[in-house]
């Protein structure tokens, strides 16, 4: 009976979204559906047990040893990445290996959700001015269980309208001075977002600068390819 109330519930929900242009956050049963489609890498030159047990439970994710290049791990598009500190990519950064990682995938691809996974305290506080960018650290030592609620939250990150907008905000303040006006753009996106071809066409309505049009357009895009995964 549970599980019959948890489909209902998300079929529900799902074909509300598709009556509403509306973007807000997903539910948790929407969440539950949608965990499973996530594209994670976890990079790591040490074999870590975790992954096969989260394999088994049906998540997307898989292990690497190293990133030996670094823009085709990206067209990859995963959307969390669990990354070592030491030992691994030193084909781009040979001083600073995992961290000159996190800062080259966080300056080229904002939007994908990073978690730093170390046991080094020492070399947070080394690279604090680069730690600083990371979403979330996960020890070497936590269990399971611990790893795994972790891995939930940044999944649920990476598929947060939200925290999409909120990168993207940053490029509209390079271009916008006003708060009014990322305000009302806000409002645009959330009230027909899911319409993009609309949401452009209002957004234009209040600046024509293409810099901002197209970053609006970038986030549609994910957001479009978030709701798909539940189709």
């Amino acid at each position: 009976m549970f599980l019959l109330i948890k489909m209902f519930n998300f079929i529900r929900n799902y074909f509300a979204r598709q009556s509403n242009d509306s973007i807000r956050e997903y539910t948790p049963e929407e969440f539950e559906m949608l965990k499973f489609k996530a594209r994670i890498a976890l990079v790591d030159d040490d074999e870590i047990s975790h992954v096969r047990r989260l394999q088994k439970e049906g998540y997307g994710i898989i292990d690497l040893p190293d990133i030996n290049e670094i823009d085709e791990f990206i067209r990859k598009k995963y959307h969390v990445v669990v990354l070592d500190i030491q030992g691994i990519g030193k084909n781009l950064s040979e001083n600073s290996e995992g961290w000159g990682v996190l800062k080259y995938l966080k300056t080229e691809c904002p939007h994908i959700v990073v978690i730093m996974f170390t046991g080094a305290e020492w070399s947070i506080t080394k690279y604090k001015h680069i730690a600083d960018l990371a979403d979330d650290f996960i020890g070497k030592d936590l269990e399971y269980l611990e790893f795994k609620s972790k891995l939930d939250s940044a999944i649920r990150k990476a598929f947060s309208p939200k925290f999409h907008f909120e990168v993207e905000k940053k490029n509209l303040l390079k271009e916008i001075a006003s708060a009014d006006t990322i305000d009302a753009i806000k409002s645009i996106v959330n009230t027909y977002g899911h319409n993009k071809e609309k949401t452009l066409k209002e957004v234009k309505k209040i600046t024509t600068k293409e810099e901002i049009v197209q970053s609006i357009s970038n986030y549609l895009s994910i957001i479009e390819s978030i709701s798909n995964l539940l189709s």
